[in-house]
Order: C-alpha cells, then structure tokens, then sequence
C-alpha cells in the first residue's frame, strides 16, 4: 500500500511540475509574443509617421517658395579702406596724406527659391533640396560710416578723398558680397537655414513622426 501510494504521489508531483513548467513555459512564450507585437506596432508607427513626411514634400516645397527673405542668412562685417593722397608740388617734389574710413557692412545671402529654381525631393535614406548656389538676395547695408585723416601732406585734401572713398562704398560692398556667396562658411550658414525651415515646417504637420535626414545638393 505505501510504495502504491508513494507512486502515486510521485506521479501527481511529476504531473504537478510538467503543468508547471507548461505554464511558465505558455506564459513566457506569451511574454515574448506580447512584446514581440508591441516592437512591431511601434515599429509599424514609426515607419508611418517616416513615410508620411513624402507626402507632404509638395506642401514643403510651396511653404519654401517666397521665403528668400525670411531665410536670408545676414553677416556682419567691419571693413575699412586705406588711401595715400598725393599732389606734386613742383617737378620731383610729391607731398603725400594718408585718409582711412571704416564702416559696417551687413550682407544678406539666400537660395533663389522661385518654383522653377530649386527642388525638393525624396531620395533613399532622407529628402534632398536642389538648389541653385548661394548669392546676394539684397544690396548690402553701409552703416556707420566714418573716416580719419592719419596723416596730412602739403596742399592735398585728405577730406575730398575721404568722402570719395565713402561714396564709393556701396560699390565697394557689392562687389565684395558677390564674392562672399561662395565662402565656404557662407554656404554652410544658408543651408543650414535652409534645412532647419523645412525640418520644422515637415515636424509641425499632423502624422509625422520622424522627418529623415535632409542634405543640400547644387544644381
């Protein structure tokens, strides 16, 4: 009777843990399947939220259009000119002065951003924005304006050649602002304003999630 019972009760202790390691091992697999469905719901609503932005490129590119101002990208620049005077007195005599002015120049550089100028397009791993180099988007600002006679030469005018040298620096920053749309560093700053406008513009609409990287490339 006892080694009955004893077989018994082993039999009930083995079917006991068999039960038991099939729960655990259902629960785990139900653990497992429940987060495995929950990585693929995110997953699904990430690459939603990351494919919806195509359809908005469109829309990106019309909200791009008509904002050269807005996203001009301004640069400061002290410049000053230096000019010696001369005045011949008699034959090999030359009596010389010397007049500096210095002002402040404000230059504004931009894309041209007119329809048929630029592209905004979807390309494999983020958007890609076409666009025409930078260049001057308004007549640089001279500000500040001043001048000094450093040194005085018998009978010359350092004034007159002063305020000659302020009339012509308008001229003077235009040219330079044309040269300066292709610095480096001016290149840089206009796209960067360039993409952080498209970047918020694609973040701000309903459904996107996640915007992908976006890169500038010249015409």
């Amino acid at each position: 009777m006892k080694f009955i019972l004893s077989v018994i009760g082993a039999a009930a202790i083995a079917a006991a843990l068999t039960y038991f390691s099939l729960n655990s091992r259902d629960a785990r697999h139900l653990q497992e399947a429940q987060a495995l469905r929950a990585a693929l719901e995110t997953k699904q609503s990430e690459l939603l939220g990351y494919t919806k932005y195509t359809t908005l490129i469109t829309a990106g590119k019309q909200a791009l259009a008509g904002q050269m101002s807005l996203l001009a990208a301004k640069v400061t620049r002290e410049e000053g000119v230096t000019q010696v005077v001369e005045r011949n007195l008699l034959p090999g005599l030359t009596s010389t002065g010397t007049v500096a002015i210095w002002y402040s120049a404000e230059y504004s550089f931009g894309f041209d951003l007119t329809p048929d100028q630029y592209d905004v397009r979807p390309v494999p791993g983020g958007i890609e924005v076409a666009v025409k180099r930078p260049r001057l988007v308004a007549t640089p600002a001279v500000a500040n304006l001043r001048h000094k006679i450093l040194t005085g030469g018998v009978l010359t005018d350092e004034k007159a050649a002063a305020l000659k040298l302020q009339q012509e620096a308008a001229a003077n920053v235009l040219k330079q602002g044309q040269a300066m749309a292709t610095e480096p560093a001016i290149m840089a700053l206009c796209e960067k304003k360039l993409v952080e406008f498209l970047r918020t513009f694609l973040q701000k609409q309903p459904g996107v999630t996640t915007v992908p990287f976006i890169t500038v490339v010249y015409r």
